[in-house]
């Protein structure tokens, strides 16, 4: 075969992992961010007070969050492809199993540790291991962030076609339904992880690092990835008030419900454009300073829109640029990740990053649900959501990224 001839295949390759690699993401957000559409739904099917529901959603951001890491540490012992196939076979039981939780116990079973359980083992940060030696360096920050638009893509294919299928025949309905994309992640999975050489390539090229525990002494001693993971709690923070407790906000301002999911479908074209564009400039600005400035442009919007009037135009351009800085975070922490930690920076790492990112959605999700029960509106969680994301701006522009970007670890 001529040079040509092989860079072409090359490029095809590229190609080909990117859209499997980004169908793999798609879903796992499409599902973990339309639980909010999904609320009504549920509280119908188990006449379970809002909160309740809300502490279940809490909950399964928690679990999300800690099966991240988990797996991540799997991955790196029994390969990926095994970590996808064990989360995929979660999230299809929890899907099918949602519509029979009558009880709380049968909820919090499914939807707050099985259902989101099996999602943290379909991470971005393994996901993006999986194909990652595959990828040319040159293409790494474009293939990411196209693969991190998945997230948007997720949201607006399957917003309406959840919100449909429910209004059409219920929760178990739109469950069914669900399932048959979710069931297509295992041929998808299969071919993306290919002969599972991944792993091999990682472990001849990590066996000169220090093992696992001694990078995680590293990591915690490393005022950098303090201040990652500290940014990242405020984005979790920020993140599940959108995908639990926004359809329901809309709704609340008159609104219909299906005038609130279409609305939301605009969240995931936004995200989209966010996650393409910051992909982009990741390759060309220091990630830190592009991170610190989704977190600020994320308090100026939260200011602007409360003192706006709540018409539909101003909701959707509202929604539109919170899916511009929402995901689109993803890119440049997993690649500060990996400049600190190399391969294993983006499995475990990234994963114990989350880990804090979710624990701030389980206080989101949870509070959310209490403030909209007491006062009736989600003023306070969005006006705590500000301040923590000025917070999150300030310690973003102070991480050392040339310092991390020479480590040699």
């Amino acid at each position: 075969m001529s040079k040509k001839g092989k860079r072409e295949s090359g490029i095809i390759s590229v190609i080909l992992l990117t859209i499997a690699a980004s169908y793999v993401y798609m879903m796992n957000c499409g599902i973990r961010n339309n639980f909010g559409v999904m609320l009504s739904s549920i509280i119908e099917n188990t006449r379970l007070s809002y909160s309740g529901v809300s502490f279940v959603l809490a909950t399964g951001q928690l679990c999300f969050g800690i099966t991240q890491p988990v797996f991540g540490i799997v991955s790196d012992k029994k390969g990926n492809r095994f970590s996808l196939l064990i989360g995929i076979s979660c999230t299809l039981v929890g899907v099918l199993l949602l519509p029979v939780c009558k009880t709380g116990p049968a909820l919090m079973l499914v939807l707050g540790i099985l259902l989101p359980g099996g999602i943290g083992a379909i991470s971005y940060g393994i996901i993006i291991s999986t194909i990652s030696d595959r990828i040319p360096a040159r293409y790494y920050s474009t293939v990411a962030g196209i693969i991190n638009a998945g997230c948007g893509i997720g949201n607006t294919l399957l917003t309406p076609v959840i919100s449909r299928a429910i209004r059409a025949g219920g929760l178990a309905y739109g469950m069914f339904v669900l399932a048959v994309p979710v069931f297509m992640m295992i041929p998808v999975t299969l071919v993306m992880c290919g002969k599972n050489r991944t792993e091999k390539v990682r472990a001849g090229e990590e066996r000169q690092n220090d093992n696992l525990s001694e990078l995680f002494r590293i990591a915690f001693r490393d005022r950098n990835y303090i201040f990652i993971v500290l940014g990242f709690f405020t984005c979790g923070f920020h993140m599940a008030i959108i995908t639990n407790h926004l359809t329901t906000q809309i709704v609340s301002y008159g609104h219909s419900f299906e005038d609130a999911s279409n609305a939301f479908a605009v969240y995931g074209i936004a995200t989209v454009l966010g996650a393409l564009a910051v992909g982009a400039l990741c390759g060309r600005r220091k990630m830190k300073n592009v991170l610190g400035t989704l977190y600020g442009l994320r308090a100026v919007s939260i200011a602007a829109f409360f003192l706006l009037p709540k018409t539909m135009p101003v909701i959707c351009g509202y929604i539109f640029f919170l899916g511009v800085t929402g995901a689109s975070t993803v890119s440049p922490v997993s690649g500060i990740c990996e400049r600190l930690f190399g391969t294993r920076g983006v499995t475990v790492f990234f994963g114990v990053a989350f880990l804090a990112h979710q624990i701030g959605g389980f206080l989101s999700a949870w509070l959310g649900g209490v403030c909209f029960e007491r006062f009736g509106n989600y003023m306070v969680i969005w006006m705590v959501d500000a301040i923590l994301c000025l917070f999150a701006a300030i310690v973003s522009y102070l991480i050392k990224e040339n310092m991390a970007a020479d480590r040699n670890v």
